[in-house]
């Protein structure tokens, strides 16, 4: 029944006529998509399209991340003790920073230890084993948490300033390089999910046009009863959400079988590098996220397009 209608009913009476009227928009929505599914192959498959590709993007640099986390090259900071301080120092330093929330994993190395690696590293081992004394000293290998990137000028200065400890070495530079270059692929990644975004509500506004201009005479008798153009909308805003419901979906299969498609070149990186790497999916949340927003582009650019030519349709 038209809106205009309905001020005479009681407000339980209007709370299930508003109730029924939307379900019967969205059965309404969804059985106009099924009647010819394979005609709705082209807006339904721009909609996947535009939604596969941000999420791919998004799922690489997460993954990247997680590389880099498990790749970084000997920890970011080396905290050498002072000379003479015996390796059980360098043990209750680490265990001291083992519970810190900027710590996320420490490593001890002896004096020995770390002139035994510097001979293997250097083309000096000839000179370094006519030293007389092991020049080298007791050190601590700290793998920082974001949390400690983040604060990793200022944990510096705290650990520099125990009285055993000589200096501090930090190892950021390969750490500054790869936030840039991930800052600039998620601008990119944003920016190509906004064109993309467009296209969506281009396409799903073009298949609400030409639905609209199918039920024009339709539309004409329910403004002549007093529709309102709220009321005539909403199947409309329906069958667009439906659009990008079932684009959502298709766009989910889409990364599924991508990420299948890399993993074994992802396997064969992995093993050269000696480190096991799992590609991780989408997960309930993102796969939420990922149907959920071609739903809204779906809802709104049915929206707009019914917005501007549900003006035209206007009784004369």
């Amino acid at each position: 029944m038209p809106e205009a209608l309905e001020h005479t009913r009681p407000l339980g009476d209007k709370r299930r006529a508003w109730l029924r009227a939307h379900g019967d928009g969205l059965y309404a929505g969804l059985r106009r998509l099924l009647r010819d599914p394979f005609g709705q192959l082209l807006t339904l498959g721009v909609i996947a399209v535009a939604l596969v590709l941000p999420a791919l993007g998004f799922l690489a640099l997460d993954q990247i991340d997680r590389a880099a986390v498990a790749w970084r090259p000997s920890g970011d900071l080396t905290v050498f003790l002072a000379a003479g301080e015996p390796v059980e120092r360098a043990i209750e330093l680490a265990d001291a920073l083992q519970g810190r929330p900027e710590v996320a994993q420490t490593e001890v190395k002896s004096a020995d230890d770390a002139l035994a690696e510097l001979r293997e590293m250097s083309d000096f081992a000839e000179a370094l084993g006519a030293l007389d004394a092991n020049p080298m000293p007791a050190l601590v290998i700290v793998r920082l948490t974001a949390a400690g990137v983040a604060r990793l000028d200022d944990f510096k200065t705290e650990l520099a300033a125990r009285n055993e400890v000589d200096w501090v070495q930090v190892d950021r530079r390969w750490l500054e390089r790869l936030e840039a270059l991930l800052d600039l692929a998620r601008r990119a990644i944003l920016l190509g999910a906004a064109i993309l975004a467009a296209a969506v509500l281009l396409v799903v506004g073009n298949t609400i046009r030409l639905e609209i201009s199918l039920k024009r005479e339709e539309i004409l008798i329910l403004k002549l009863l007093g529709a309102s153009d709220g009321y005539v909308r909403r199947p409309f805003l329906y069958i667009g959400a439906w659009y990008g419901i079932v684009g959502g979906l298709l766009a989910l299969l889409l990364v599924h079988a991508g990420l299948l498609a890399v993993q074994p070149a992802v396997d064969r990186l992995a093993l050269s590098y000696e480190a096991g790497i799992v590609l991780q999916g989408l997960g309930v949340r993102g796969t939420a996220l990922l149907v959920g927003y071609g739903a809204l582009l779906g809802w709104l650019g049915a929206w707009l397009a019914s917005a501007r030519h549900l003006r035209d349709a206007e009784p004369r």
